[in-house]
């Protein structure tokens, strides 16, 4: 495994890189309480000068998920902000994003496909929500499906209105979300069968720029000061090699049970490959043990 380097805790990096872009799901917490040891490494970085700032590809807003962080125990004083992809996509259908409404009315009907009540800030956008396909000038999609059988449905809903030029926009552009209870299929899913399907797709969270730019922007440091840690190679990974930034792949998260507890270089070289993709270091578990001394 040339040149990918095996960290023994996240403060390795302190005095490397001062901007840390960290990833949630699988990194921080599970979807219900935080990795063990990991509010205590968050306050350790931040008491050593690190700044850094959480970057999610949820749908809902970077405030809310901060008030949540707080809620499981990480001092709101430790770090920045969240940025999330929520807050990206929000700001580029607020401002008419040309690449996106290019292809509709400045005020086209929306079809909307995912639950309402976890997007609120959807209807602060000023776009009509419709419920019939056919009148739809603009997808946004933000919800997972529960199967394989409901990403199905979808694409079937979708699938007339991809020749007739409906752009779509997606809020979260994982296609695998991890959770307690294993992976579930997230909206980059939808996002992928609609591509498929011929349809102009449209995702601002990881691996995309606009999450890194604003980002960049909140931390306030040069692209070669920062630092991404994440547990998906699909997104974090290649989003932060993108954004030239170096990147750290936590191998406890999404990739688990591909690599299993203690990957070998090999099992780390093989998964690398397969996906197209390689961090610049490695590290078992964002909260673990930090070394003495």
């Amino acid at each position: 495994m040339p040149g990918v380097r095996r960290l023994a805790a996240v403060t390795d990096l302190v005095g490397e890189r001062e901007g840390f872009l960290i990833d949630l799901w699988g990194v921080v917490h599970d979807g219900e309480a935080l990795g063990e040891g990991l509010a205590d490494a968050i306050v350790e970085l931040a008491a050593r000068g690190a700044r850094i700032c959480f970057l999610s590809n949820t749908s809902r807003l970077g405030s809310d998920v901060a008030a949540e962080l707080v809620t499981m125990g990480i001092p709101r004083d430790a770090f920045l902000d969240v940025v999330s992809s929520g807050d990206v996509t929000r700001e580029a259908l607020v401002s008419r994003d040309e690449a996106v409404f290019a292809r509709c009315p400045a005020s086209p009907r929306v079809l909307h496909v995912g639950n309402l009540a976890y997007v609120p800030w959807l209807h602060e956008t000023g776009l009509e929500i419709v419920l019939e396909a056919e009148r739809a000038e603009l997808v946004i999609a933000t919800g997972s499906s529960s199967g394989e059988a409901a990403l199905a449905e979808v694409r079937a809903r979708l699938a007339p209105l991809a020749p007739r030029g409906v752009p779509l926009v997606c809020t979260n552009p994982d296609r695998l979300i991890p959770s307690r209870r294993g992976l579930g299929i997230g909206p980059g899913a939808i996002a992928h069968a609609y591509a498929e399907l011929g349809g102009a797709t449209f995702l601002f969270g990881k691996p995309h720029p606009p999450i890194y730019r604003a980002a960049l922007a909140r931390l306030g440091c040069a692209p070669d000061r920062v630092v991404a840690i994440g547990d998906m190679l699909e997104t974090d990974i290649a989003g932060a090699r993108r954004a030239s930034i170096a990147s750290v792949l936590v191998t406890t998260g999404v990739h688990r049970d591909v690599l299993g507890e203690s990957p070998t270089d090999a099992a780390l070289d093989a998964l690398f490959v397969a996906e197209g993709v390689a961090p610049d270091a490695v590290l078992a578990r964002f909260g673990q043990r930090t070394r003495e001394g």
